[in-house]
């Protein structure tokens, strides 16, 4: 009685639909197929993984009526989380429409979305040197200054790439308390005072050398560094450094350094030859 009892139980099982056990599944949406006023629907929705899908729905969309609904829910407001996958459709549309509404969130109480923010508005395709070029490479400085460590380094990260020369001084006082993304993007700008600084903070014992070694790699192999004398003193530098990625370095320069400091370059395939 207890066997057939339990076949029984069993018998009854294989009769329920699979996913009843646990509730009817939802439909896939296809998300392509939603409409501009589909999408902005389904954002408003109260269920947040949909709202968030269909954020980043909005931002594979090209109409300027997509484009003009994130823009005006993104003032009206919305909890972070929602509020950081719009912010991530901007970014993703690059359209240059969004700036005012990113300057916006670059001040935002919420550190994830200043990120968010500076991270979209340094890929607004703006002409370099223009009016508004020269606002994001302000906003950025300004930044430098937040009270948030991972804003400040997303900002020294896109001050270096876009070469912002002016932002050395600042870097250097960021890199002076550790920074590393300051010390990257350093790399990228940084000149004698730069160059000086390291040579100072390698003399360190308990210094982290690895990240200043491969940023001084990264300033070797610009044509806009110099002077010779200051190139050859780096390179004695790192020569005496006794860590793998010092000779990684050393070797990438005397290959592929700026053809115009062959001194420098001798300098380090001589150092290399002798290890």
């Amino acid at each position: 009685m207890k066997y057939a009892a339990i076949t029984l139980v069993l018998g009854a099982m294989l009769l329920v639909p699979a996913g009843s056990a646990h509730g009817a599944g939802k439909a896939k949406l296809n998300w392509r197929a939603q409409s501009d006023d589909k999408l902005l629907d389904l954002l408003l929705t109260k269920d947040m993984n949909t709202a968030v899908e269909a954020a980043r729905e909005l931002g594979k969309r090209t109409s300027a009526y997509s484009m003009d609904n994130l823009l005006q829910q993104l003032l009206l407001g919305h909890p972070p989380q929602l509020s950081l996958a719009m912010i991530e459709a901007l970014e993703a549309r690059q359209d240059v429409r969004s700036f005012q509404t990113l300057v916006f969130y670059s001040a935002h109480r919420a550190p994830t979305l200043r990120v968010a923010a500076l991270q979209a508005i340094c890929r607004l395709p703006f002409k370099a040197g223009s009016k508004e070029f020269l606002q994001v490479n302000a906003l950025l400085l300004k930044a430098l200054r937040d009270y948030d460590a991972t804003v400040r380094g997303k900002a020294a990260w896109h001050l270096g790439k876009r070469k912002v020369y002016r932002a050395e001084g600042a870097l250097l006082k960021l890199f002076a308390k550790g920074s590393v993304p300051a010390t990257q993007a350093l790399g990228f700008i940084g000149g004698i005072r730069t160059a000086r600084a390291f040579a100072m903070t390698l003399e360190g014992r308990k210094t982290r050398k690895e990240i200043i070694v491969n940023t001084i790699g990264t300033m070797l192999l610009r044509e806009d560094f110099g002077p010779e004398p200051v190139r050859m003193q780096l390179v004695k530098i790192l020569g005496a450094i006794n860590l793998p990625g010092a000779q990684t370095v050393l070797l990438k320069y005397s290959g592929s350094g700026p053809d115009r400091f062959g001194r420098s370059k001798k300098l380090a395939y001589k150092i290399l030859s002798s290890k």
